[in-house]
């Protein structure tokens, strides 16, 4: 707005006051103090300017009065003062919000948050383009180390397991990418448990089908181990039905920790598990693991050994190793359940009495042989082994077979009786004596029988059980 003094004897329309100067000095005054305040604050509304000619100060001069905000000027002016060809434009009243000054942006602001949301996307497409790669490659197997590693999958083992596995043996990088590969592919329900051997550089579906179920394989092998068998003869077995071959299970037997309390004082030795593999029929995988498949043994011959039997040892002042190793000899001694507790009596008598420091079983001289034999020479008794009970006092240093649970309870519950001898026929059976004397009737007892039996079963072509 321009602030000169408007000049109302040379107005427009030619009009004129009775009081120019007086008008002028009003206006000139009234525009000044309006353009310094017209930025402070809105004023109240001022009471009408009166039409009288304002008093005087010193030295004779009108006095205007106080002006207010360039706003109320219209107001402040009459008709008069202003003339009538002056048109006065009406002004909205200003807001609080339209009088405050408004706020600008600082300078740069708008460059730099434009250039910091261009960093963070292309930031996030490098990471998202750098892992789509990672990824690829896992799947794909575009560039991947070239190395043999070992990995086993547990029976029953869900899917997410299976790509932990997977991931744990470092054949891949990403399991979560696996099992999608593996669903989006439906094989995840393919896989056959087992232990297996993988290349690091094979890609998703090479792995899949290097452990799924193929239908010529045969999944599950049944393997019926008998009474009385020796470890060695256990793990043969097994080898022979493709469930794991012999020496990984002499290995694991050796020196696995199994976390059973009945092996926790047992050294490490090469029969540590003697005794403990119970012999029943058991269901394996093929290929299955060398660990797994002993806890299958080790656990059925924990469940067997129960409170009943645990109670029956603690009563007789036996501990679950001695109980084991007179089983064993029982196992392989006895034909027939009948005659167990009664060779059992014939071990627990020997133990028992001074006069019997070694007991001479039979059984524990072909334990202790490379070979079994037929008939033991008197060169074989003499065998120099913690296991020949001709040469060592009470116990043999450990169990000679797996034995079953017939003879297990055999060994807790003996017969009562007074033998301290007894000999075996052809046939399986015994003969059983309280003193040497009686024993040497028995042999020769036995002897002539066999020989006659021998001789009637040449003659009749067929066997004779007596």
């Amino acid at each position: 707005m321009d602030n000169k003094p408007f000049d109302f004897e040379n107005r427009p329309d030619g009009g004129s006051d009775s009081s120019p100067t007086s008008d002028n000095e009003l206006l000139n005054r009234l525009l000044s103090e309006s353009a310094a305040d017209v930025s402070g604050p809105e004023p109240s509304q001022p009471e009408p300017v009166s039409p009288e000619t304002p008093p005087a100060m010193a030295g004779g001069a009108p006095v205007a009065p106080e002006s207010p905000a360039a706003e109320t000027l219209p107001q402040a002016l009459s008709p008069e003062a202003a003339g009538e060809g002056m048109a006065q434009p009406e002004e909205a009243p200003v807001t609080e919000d339209e009088d405050r000054p408004e706020e600008k942006p600082k300078p740069g602001m708008g460059c730099l948050s434009t250039f910091s949301y261009c960093i963070l996307i292309l930031g996030i497409s490098v990471l998202l383009a750098a892992f789509a790669i990672l990824a690829a490659n896992d799947m794909f197997a575009l560039v991947k180390t070239d190395r043999e590693v070992t990995v086993e999958i547990e029976d029953g083992a869900t899917l997410r397991e299976v790509a932990d596995a997977m991931a744990d043996g470092g054949v891949i990088r990403y399991p979560s990418l696996f099992w999608a590969f593996a669903k989006m592919t439906d094989m995840d329900n393919q896989i056959l448990p087992g232990t297996y051997t993988l290349n690091a550089s094979m890609d998703y579906r090479s792995i899949l089908s290097k452990i799924k179920y193929r239908p010529d394989t045969k999944r599950v092998v049944t393997v019926t181990i008998p009474e009385g068998m020796e470890q060695d003869d256990i793990f043969a077995l097994l080898e022979a039905n493709g469930v794991c071959e012999a020496y990984l299970l002499q290995a694991y037997a050796k020196y696995y920790d199994f976390s059973y309390s009945f092996l926790k004082d047992l050294p490490y030795s090469d029969r540590r598990l003697e005794g403990y593999l119970f012999p029943d029929t058991y269901d394996f995988y093929i290929g299955e693991a060398p660990e797994r498949v002993l806890k299958k043994f080790l656990s059925n011959f924990n469940r067997k050994w129960d409170v009943d039997l645990k109670a029956r040892a603690e009563n007789i002042n036996m501990s679950i190793r001695e109980v084991m190793i007179i089983a064993s000899m029982i196992e392989r001694e006895a034909k027939y359940d009948e005659e167990r507790p009664t060779i059992s009596s014939v071990i627990h008598n020997r133990l028992q009495s001074d006069l019997f420091p070694h007991l001479q079983i039979d059984a524990t001289v072909q334990y202790a042989l490379p070979e079994w034999k037929e008939t033991l020479t008197s060169e074989d008794l003499k065998i120099d082994s913690p296991y020949n009970t001709y040469l060592c006092e009470g116990l043999p240093i450990g169990p000679i077979s797996n034995p079953g649970l017939a003879a297990i309870r055999a060994a807790l519950y003996p017969e009562e009786t007074n033998y301290y001898y007894y000999v075996a026929r052809k046939n399986g059976w015994h003969y059983f004596a309280a003193t040497n004397a009686e024993h040497e009737e028995n042999m020769r007892r036995a002897a002539e029988e066999d020989a006659s039996a021998a001789f009637s079963e040449e003659n009749s072509g067929g066997a004779l059980l007596g």
